[in-house]
């Protein structure tokens, strides 16, 4: 069941791939999910599984048959191609200003990877309201460290060594 990890990945969430092989082939959806470890896709529309589900005794929730998403091989796809709208196999290319970009083998055109605005830190906490226990702005900006007094720990320190050495030296043993 191990399957050998790809080194670089083409594919990635938001794309648009074709299913170049399989009960699905030819169809064509989003990338909803990747799972590199294991070199799959969740594709939006493509391998849709029937989950048999229970119900629960109380009557909350009804059992039956419900659609769910499966998973597809990654080496089943090819990303879509933007100017024929077909799947194409992707080569790496750089720009003149070094950026590393998805090139098309079938019309050479770049195939741009898609806008992550929900990857940002702002998009994740637009709705985030500060709670009772968030600290606020004033409490963070507070310089509540003053430094130590070097010189003193050092006489302190100084001060030990030699209350051990005095001691040491009133010890005697005799063999």
């Amino acid at each position: 069941m191990f399957q050998k990890r790809f080194k670089f990945w083409k594919i990635v969430k938001g794309d648009q791939i074709q299913v170049n092989s399989g009960k699905d082939l030819n169809k064509v959806g989003e990338v909803l999910r990747v799972d590199r470890k294991r070199n799959r896709l969740q594709v939006d529309g493509v391998n849709i599984l029937m989950k048999r589900t229970k119900g629960d005794d109380d009557g909350e929730s009804i059992g039956g048959i419900r659609p769910k998403l499966g998973w597809i091989h990654v080496s089943n796809c090819n990303l879509v191609d933007p100017v024929s709208g077909l799947g194409t196999r992707v080569g790496i290319g750089y720009l003149e200003d070094g950026r590393k970009v998805r090139i098309s083998k079938k019309s050479g055109s770049i195939i741009e990877k898609p806008a992550r605005e929900d990857m940002k830190y702002e998009s994740k906490h637009k709705n985030k309201v500060d709670g009772l226990s968030d600290t606020q702005p004033d409490d963070v900006l507070e310089v509540t460290y003053k430094g130590e007094d070097f010189a003193a720990i050092r006489e302190q320190f100084m001060a030990e060594i030699m209350e051990k050495d005095r001691i040491e030296k009133l010890l005697v043993f005799d063999n």
